[in-house]
């Protein structure tokens, strides 16, 4: 059977209003079920490529708290507060975001369900005898809720969230460690964030595909759910 690594947040389901629920929240506290801020939503949806761990958003945050900022003076702060983390900050907005979905699972099911989609992409690979792999930096449980609502066919054994990527630098590492583990040939690795997908240089075996579809960098041109399915179709 072929093995297909796929990110969650940006290539199966559009996750992005949770992402900013979850972070206005932990960030100033403000209640789930207030109106969306368009203005700032839109700059969210904008720089979330630049955050491939929950706790960088935090940053993304703080800068746009600040207000109106150019591409190149919100990117530039940035990595410089990235140079400069503010670790007990970071580590108790995560611990907010985290608590805050799962009070959403459990206690306002119907709200959370809405904040999040399938994709196209999600229904197309359901159709396919791949075996899909979930590589994610969101929590297995949540991906789990939402595939099984979904009824979808992927095992929760190949579902790798938060947790299970300890311990590993990139996504890439896990799955190059992956492959060697199950004594795989080659295998592609669909991301909707290129920073995800830049280690796959040090792995030959591995074949990266930006989803254009998800929450790509300004300036970026991904590939359309057509012309990755006609690409995996080929292995």
């Amino acid at each position: 059977m072929n093995f297909i690594f796929l990110d969650f947040d940006g290539v199966l389901f559009n996750t992005l209003k949770e992402a900013y629920v979850l972070c206005r929240y932990a960030y100033n506290g403000t209640d789930y079920f207030d109106a969306i801020n368009k203005t700032e939503y839109e700059a969210f949806y904008r720089y979330k490529f630049l955050v491939y761990n929950s706790w960088q958003y935090y940053y993304i945050m703080k800068l746009l708290s600040k207000g109106s900022l150019t591409d190149n003076d919100f990117t530039s702060e940035y990595k410089e507060y990235l140079k400069n983390r503010d670790l007990t900050a970071e580590r108790d907005f995560d611990e907010k975001y985290y608590s805050a979905r799962t009070e959403l699972m459990r206690d306002y099911s119907d709200f959370w369900n809405k904040l999040e989609t399938p994709f196209k992409f999600f229904y197309e690979i359901e159709k396919t005898n791949y075996t899909p792999i979930i590589v994610s930096k969101k929590n297995k449980t949540a991906i789990e809720y939402r595939l099984k609502q979904n009824s979808s066919k992927i095992h929760s054994k190949n579902i790798y969230g938060k947790d299970e990527l300890t311990g590993y630098r990139t996504k890439a590492e896990f799955i190059n460690n992956y492959i060697i583990e199950n004594n795989l040939s080659s295998a592609y690795f669909i991301d909707d964030n290129s920073n995800n997908l830049r280690p796959c240089k040090q792995y030959p075996k591995i074949t990266p595909l930006l989803a254009g579809w998800g929450n790509i960098a300004i300036g970026e041109v991904g590939k359309t759910c057509d012309e990755i399915l006609s690409i995996i179709q080929r292995y």
